[in-house]
Protein backbone atom coordinates (compact mmCIF):
# COMPACT_ATOMS: atom_id res chain seq x y z
CA UNK A 1 0.00 0.00 0.00
CA UNK A 2 1.55 3.40 -0.68
CA UNK A 3 2.30 6.35 1.15
CA UNK A 4 -1.08 7.53 0.20
CA UNK A 5 -3.22 5.43 0.55
CA UNK A 6 -5.36 4.60 3.31
CA UNK A 7 -7.37 1.76 4.13
CA UNK A 8 -11.35 2.36 3.76
CA UNK A 9 -14.51 0.95 4.28
CA UNK A 10 -17.72 0.02 2.01
CA UNK A 11 -20.14 -1.51 3.20
CA UNK A 12 -23.97 -1.93 2.97
CA UNK A 13 -27.12 -3.88 4.75
CA UNK A 14 -30.34 -4.54 3.29
CA UNK A 15 -33.50 -6.80 4.79
CA UNK A 16 -36.02 -8.40 3.23
CA UNK A 17 -39.16 -10.29 4.34
CA UNK A 18 -38.37 -13.77 2.07
CA UNK A 19 -41.40 -15.57 0.26
CA UNK A 20 -43.22 -17.08 3.10
CA UNK A 21 -43.35 -14.91 6.00
CA UNK A 22 -46.07 -11.62 5.92
CA UNK A 23 -43.86 -9.84 8.71
CA UNK A 24 -40.09 -9.00 9.11
CA UNK A 25 -39.25 -9.97 12.30
CA UNK A 26 -35.41 -9.20 11.63
CA UNK A 27 -34.19 -5.78 12.72
CA UNK A 28 -30.47 -4.90 10.94
CA UNK A 29 -28.45 -1.42 11.28
CA UNK A 30 -25.14 -0.28 9.56
CA UNK A 31 -23.83 2.82 11.15
CA UNK A 32 -20.76 3.78 9.45
CA UNK A 33 -17.80 5.90 8.10
CA UNK A 34 -14.99 5.52 5.75
CA UNK A 35 -12.44 4.69 8.97
CA UNK A 36 -14.82 2.68 10.78
CA UNK A 37 -18.18 0.23 10.83
CA UNK A 38 -20.46 -0.69 13.10
CA UNK A 39 -23.04 -3.68 12.38
CA UNK A 40 -26.05 -5.62 13.83
CA UNK A 41 -28.45 -8.19 12.68
CA UNK A 42 -31.11 -9.33 15.34
CA UNK A 43 -33.35 -12.40 14.40
CA UNK A 44 -36.57 -11.71 16.60
CA UNK A 45 -38.53 -14.92 17.88
CA UNK A 46 -41.83 -15.56 19.50
CA UNK A 47 -44.48 -14.66 17.11
CA UNK A 48 -45.07 -11.42 14.67
CA UNK A 49 -45.36 -8.76 17.19
CA UNK A 50 -43.21 -10.11 19.53
CA UNK A 51 -40.27 -11.39 17.20
CA UNK A 52 -39.96 -7.59 15.87
CA UNK A 53 -40.24 -5.94 19.48
CA UNK A 54 -37.08 -8.69 20.54
CA UNK A 55 -34.84 -7.55 18.02
CA UNK A 56 -35.88 -4.26 17.65
CA UNK A 57 -35.11 -3.88 21.53
CA UNK A 58 -31.98 -5.60 20.86
CA UNK A 59 -30.47 -2.82 18.21
CA UNK A 60 -32.04 -0.10 20.46
CA UNK A 61 -29.71 -0.95 23.08
CA UNK A 62 -26.58 -1.17 20.74
CA UNK A 63 -27.70 2.04 19.32
CA UNK A 64 -28.10 3.65 22.63
CA UNK A 65 -24.75 2.30 24.12
CA UNK A 66 -22.33 2.35 21.25
CA UNK A 67 -23.35 5.42 18.83
CA UNK A 68 -22.95 8.45 20.16
CA UNK A 69 -20.42 11.40 20.11
CA UNK A 70 -18.32 9.90 23.48
CA UNK A 71 -17.58 6.93 21.09
CA UNK A 72 -18.58 8.00 17.52
CA UNK A 73 -15.70 10.10 16.55
CA UNK A 74 -11.93 9.27 14.82
CA UNK A 75 -10.33 10.90 17.80
CA UNK A 76 -11.75 8.81 20.13
CA UNK A 77 -11.65 5.52 17.97
CA UNK A 78 -8.20 5.54 17.64
CA UNK A 79 -7.50 6.06 21.60
CA UNK A 80 -9.99 2.88 22.63
CA UNK A 81 -8.37 -0.35 23.29
CA UNK A 82 -9.95 -3.47 21.47
CA UNK A 83 -10.98 -4.87 24.88
CA UNK A 84 -13.26 -1.69 25.93
CA UNK A 85 -14.50 -1.59 22.66
CA UNK A 86 -15.73 -5.38 23.22
CA UNK A 87 -16.45 -4.85 26.35
CA UNK A 88 -19.19 -2.00 25.12
CA UNK A 89 -20.23 -4.40 22.75
CA UNK A 90 -20.64 -7.29 25.66
CA UNK A 91 -22.49 -4.52 27.89
CA UNK A 92 -24.77 -3.46 24.97
CA UNK A 93 -26.02 -7.00 24.12
CA UNK A 94 -26.34 -7.93 28.27
CA UNK A 95 -28.72 -4.46 28.57
CA UNK A 96 -30.77 -5.51 25.55
CA UNK A 97 -31.29 -9.00 27.08
CA UNK A 98 -32.53 -7.03 30.34
CA UNK A 99 -34.86 -5.01 28.18
CA UNK A 100 -36.29 -8.09 26.72
CA UNK A 101 -36.92 -9.69 29.64
CA UNK A 102 -38.39 -6.84 31.37
CA UNK A 103 -40.96 -5.94 28.33
CA UNK A 104 -41.31 -9.52 28.48
CA UNK A 105 -42.53 -9.73 31.69
CA UNK A 106 -44.81 -6.56 31.65
CA UNK A 107 -46.49 -7.63 28.38
CA UNK A 108 -48.41 -10.75 28.41
CA UNK A 109 -48.81 -11.07 24.72
CA UNK A 110 -44.99 -10.33 24.70
CA UNK A 111 -43.87 -13.44 27.18
CA UNK A 112 -41.86 -16.55 25.32
CA UNK A 113 -40.04 -12.90 22.64
CA UNK A 114 -36.50 -13.79 22.14
CA UNK A 115 -33.74 -12.78 19.62
CA UNK A 116 -30.68 -12.99 17.97
CA UNK A 117 -27.74 -10.66 17.97
CA UNK A 118 -24.12 -10.59 16.21
CA UNK A 119 -23.13 -7.31 16.53
CA UNK A 120 -19.37 -6.56 14.36
CA UNK A 121 -17.13 -3.57 15.20
CA UNK A 122 -14.67 -3.22 12.22
CA UNK A 123 -12.02 -0.41 12.10
CA UNK A 124 -9.39 -0.32 9.73
CA UNK A 125 -8.10 -4.32 9.36
CA UNK A 126 -9.22 -5.57 12.29
CA UNK A 127 -12.75 -6.48 13.85
CA UNK A 128 -14.59 -7.80 16.83
CA UNK A 129 -17.38 -9.80 16.47
CA UNK A 130 -20.05 -10.42 19.71
CA UNK A 131 -22.93 -13.26 19.26
CA UNK A 132 -25.71 -14.84 20.69
CA UNK A 133 -27.94 -17.41 18.97
CA UNK A 134 -27.41 -18.60 15.48
CA UNK A 135 -27.17 -15.18 13.11
CA UNK A 136 -23.72 -15.92 12.03
CA UNK A 137 -20.69 -13.97 10.94
CA UNK A 138 -18.44 -14.80 8.15
CA UNK A 139 -14.74 -13.91 6.86
CA UNK A 140 -14.47 -14.06 3.34
CA UNK A 141 -10.94 -13.97 2.21
CA UNK A 142 -10.50 -12.71 -1.44
CA UNK A 143 -6.73 -13.95 -2.21
CA UNK A 144 -7.18 -17.14 -0.97
CA UNK A 145 -10.84 -17.54 -1.71
CA UNK A 146 -11.60 -19.03 1.57
CA UNK A 147 -14.62 -18.37 4.04
CA UNK A 148 -14.71 -19.34 7.33
CA UNK A 149 -17.52 -19.21 9.93
CA UNK A 150 -16.25 -17.29 12.57
CA UNK A 151 -19.33 -17.62 15.30
CA UNK A 152 -20.52 -20.55 16.61
CA UNK A 153 -24.49 -21.23 16.69
CA UNK A 154 -26.54 -21.73 19.80
CA UNK A 155 -27.90 -24.48 19.33
CA UNK A 156 -28.70 -27.66 20.31
CA UNK A 157 -28.06 -29.26 16.90
CA UNK A 158 -24.77 -27.44 16.87
CA UNK A 159 -23.63 -28.71 20.03
CA UNK A 160 -24.54 -32.08 18.95
CA UNK A 161 -22.04 -31.82 16.15
CA UNK A 162 -19.46 -30.49 18.28
CA UNK A 163 -19.51 -33.04 20.58
CA UNK A 164 -19.50 -35.77 17.26
CA UNK A 165 -22.68 -37.40 17.63
CA UNK A 166 -24.13 -35.88 14.73
CA UNK A 167 -22.59 -34.95 10.96
CA UNK A 168 -22.62 -31.82 9.44
CA UNK A 169 -25.24 -33.48 7.06
CA UNK A 170 -27.63 -35.08 9.88
CA UNK A 171 -27.60 -31.63 11.21
CA UNK A 172 -29.00 -29.74 8.02
CA UNK A 173 -32.02 -32.15 8.08
CA UNK A 174 -32.48 -32.53 12.00
CA UNK A 175 -36.07 -31.36 13.22
CA UNK A 176 -34.71 -29.37 15.78
CA UNK A 177 -31.68 -27.27 13.64
CA UNK A 178 -33.20 -24.20 14.41
CA UNK A 179 -33.99 -23.99 18.51
CA UNK A 180 -31.69 -22.44 20.28
CA UNK A 181 -29.98 -22.65 23.61
CA UNK A 182 -28.89 -19.38 23.63
CA UNK A 183 -30.62 -16.35 22.63
CA UNK A 184 -31.50 -12.75 24.11
CA UNK A 185 -34.62 -12.92 26.44
CA UNK A 186 -34.44 -16.62 27.80
CA UNK A 187 -32.96 -15.63 31.21
CA UNK A 188 -31.71 -12.92 33.13
CA UNK A 189 -28.37 -13.07 31.91
CA UNK A 190 -26.92 -13.88 29.08
CA UNK A 191 -23.48 -15.27 28.08
CA UNK A 192 -21.97 -13.39 24.79
CA UNK A 193 -18.84 -14.91 22.97
CA UNK A 194 -16.98 -11.95 21.28
CA UNK A 195 -13.96 -12.87 18.66
CA UNK A 196 -11.21 -11.13 17.26
CA UNK A 197 -11.02 -10.76 13.31
CA UNK A 198 -8.07 -9.82 11.31
CA UNK A 199 -8.66 -8.77 7.85
CA UNK A 200 -5.98 -8.22 4.36
CA UNK A 201 -7.25 -5.87 1.61
CA UNK A 202 -10.36 -6.65 -0.24
CA UNK A 203 -11.61 -9.29 2.33
CA UNK A 204 -14.85 -9.09 3.67
CA UNK A 205 -16.99 -9.36 6.67
CA UNK A 206 -20.71 -10.87 6.18
CA UNK A 207 -23.03 -10.70 8.50
CA UNK A 208 -26.72 -12.47 8.37
CA UNK A 209 -29.82 -14.22 9.49
CA UNK A 210 -30.26 -17.91 9.05
CA UNK A 211 -33.14 -16.64 6.44
CA UNK A 212 -30.07 -17.10 4.10
CA UNK A 213 -28.16 -19.85 6.02
CA UNK A 214 -31.32 -22.14 5.34
CA UNK A 215 -31.00 -21.94 1.85
CA UNK A 216 -27.36 -20.77 0.59
CA UNK A 217 -24.57 -22.67 1.89
CA UNK A 218 -20.97 -20.95 2.98
CA UNK A 219 -19.48 -21.90 -0.08
CA UNK A 220 -21.95 -20.18 -2.16
CA UNK A 221 -21.82 -17.34 0.28
CA UNK A 222 -18.41 -16.14 -0.21
CA UNK A 223 -18.50 -17.07 -4.15
CA UNK A 224 -21.16 -14.08 -4.65
CA UNK A 225 -19.26 -11.96 -2.10
CA UNK A 226 -16.77 -12.41 -4.49
CA UNK A 227 -18.21 -12.36 -7.82
CA UNK A 228 -20.06 -8.91 -6.56
CA UNK A 229 -17.46 -5.90 -5.65
CA UNK A 230 -19.85 -3.64 -3.89
CA UNK A 231 -21.44 -4.38 -0.76
CA UNK A 232 -24.96 -3.47 -2.25
CA UNK A 233 -24.34 -5.70 -4.83
CA UNK A 234 -23.45 -8.49 -2.80
CA UNK A 235 -25.96 -8.07 -0.19
CA UNK A 236 -28.82 -8.46 -2.98
CA UNK A 237 -27.85 -11.33 -4.79
CA UNK A 238 -27.67 -12.79 -1.58
CA UNK A 239 -31.01 -12.29 -0.72
CA UNK A 240 -32.30 -13.01 -4.40
CA UNK A 241 -30.74 -16.65 -3.87
CA UNK A 242 -32.12 -17.36 -1.08
CA UNK A 243 -35.97 -16.40 -2.24
CA UNK A 244 -35.01 -18.15 -5.61
CA UNK A 245 -34.36 -20.99 -3.76
CA UNK A 246 -37.93 -20.50 -1.21
CA UNK A 247 -37.39 -17.61 1.02
CA UNK A 248 -38.95 -19.74 4.04
CA UNK A 249 -37.89 -16.94 6.16
CA UNK A 250 -36.97 -12.96 6.64
CA UNK A 251 -33.51 -12.45 5.04
CA UNK A 252 -31.14 -10.06 6.20
CA UNK A 253 -27.53 -9.15 5.24
CA UNK A 254 -24.74 -7.14 6.08
CA UNK A 255 -21.19 -7.10 3.65
CA UNK A 256 -18.28 -5.20 4.69
CA UNK A 257 -15.40 -4.63 2.85
CA UNK A 258 -12.15 -3.68 3.32
CA UNK A 259 -10.40 -1.55 0.70
CA UNK A 260 -8.06 1.23 -0.15
CA UNK A 261 -8.41 4.69 -1.82
CA UNK A 262 -11.59 7.40 -1.09
CA UNK A 263 -13.63 5.48 -3.72
CA UNK A 264 -14.25 3.21 -1.09
CA UNK A 265 -15.91 6.05 0.84
CA UNK A 266 -19.40 4.91 1.46
CA UNK A 267 -22.42 3.16 3.07
CA UNK A 268 -25.27 2.30 2.57
CA UNK A 269 -28.17 1.06 4.45
CA UNK A 270 -31.83 -0.22 2.56
CA UNK A 271 -34.59 -2.43 4.17
CA UNK A 272 -36.52 -1.86 0.21
CA UNK A 273 -38.12 -5.53 0.01
CA UNK A 274 -36.36 -7.00 -3.28
CA UNK A 275 -37.90 -9.12 -5.94
CA UNK A 276 -36.44 -12.89 -6.21
CA UNK A 277 -34.72 -13.01 -10.00
CA UNK A 278 -34.28 -16.63 -11.54
CA UNK A 279 -30.95 -17.68 -12.04
CA UNK A 280 -29.76 -19.57 -15.00
CA UNK A 281 -27.88 -22.75 -14.27
CA UNK A 282 -24.75 -21.52 -14.90
CA UNK A 283 -25.20 -18.60 -12.32
CA UNK A 284 -26.16 -20.67 -9.41
CA UNK A 285 -23.00 -21.53 -7.83
CA UNK A 286 -22.05 -25.47 -7.01
CA UNK A 287 -19.14 -25.91 -4.71
CA UNK A 288 -18.21 -29.56 -6.88
CA UNK A 289 -17.44 -26.71 -9.60
CA UNK A 290 -15.35 -24.33 -7.22
CA UNK A 291 -12.13 -24.05 -6.06
CA UNK A 292 -13.80 -22.21 -2.77
CA UNK A 293 -12.30 -23.70 0.29
CA UNK A 294 -15.48 -23.85 3.29
CA UNK A 295 -14.46 -23.83 6.72
CA UNK A 296 -17.49 -23.61 8.80
CA UNK A 297 -16.07 -23.86 12.07
CA UNK A 298 -15.60 -22.04 15.61
CA UNK A 299 -13.11 -19.60 15.35
CA UNK A 300 -10.97 -20.68 18.13
CA UNK A 301 -10.57 -24.08 16.12
CA UNK A 302 -9.54 -22.60 13.18
CA UNK A 303 -6.02 -23.08 10.99
CA UNK A 304 -3.34 -20.64 12.75
CA UNK A 305 -3.43 -19.09 9.54
CA UNK A 306 -6.91 -17.89 10.20
CA UNK A 307 -7.30 -17.60 13.57
CA UNK A 308 -10.27 -14.91 14.88
CA UNK A 309 -9.37 -15.10 18.57
CA UNK A 310 -12.16 -15.09 21.61
CA UNK A 311 -11.10 -11.29 23.29
CA UNK A 312 -11.88 -13.37 26.90
CA UNK A 313 -8.76 -16.05 26.32
CA UNK A 314 -6.33 -14.49 29.44
CA UNK A 315 -3.65 -15.78 27.11
CA UNK A 316 -4.68 -13.28 25.01
CA UNK A 317 -3.31 -9.66 25.09
CA UNK A 318 -4.10 -7.08 22.47
CA UNK A 319 -4.59 -3.38 21.87
CA UNK A 320 -4.33 -0.80 19.39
Amino acid sequence: MGASEQIRLSSSAKTNVGQVRDNNEDSVRLWGRSEFALAVVADGMGGAVAGEEASRLAVEAVEHALVNETYVNRETLESLTDEFIASKMQEAIRTANGSIVVRAAQQPELRGMGTTVTLAFVRGTRGIVAHVGDSRAYLVENRARRITQITADHSFVEALVAAGHLTHEQAEEHPMKNVLYRALGQGDDVDVDVYEVNFDINDRLVLCSDGLTRHVRAPEIGDLVLRNDAPADACGALINLANERGGEDNVSVIVIKVETSADADTTEVSTVEMKPVILRDEETMRLKDRQFIELPIAADDAEETLRPTPLDDPDHHTGL
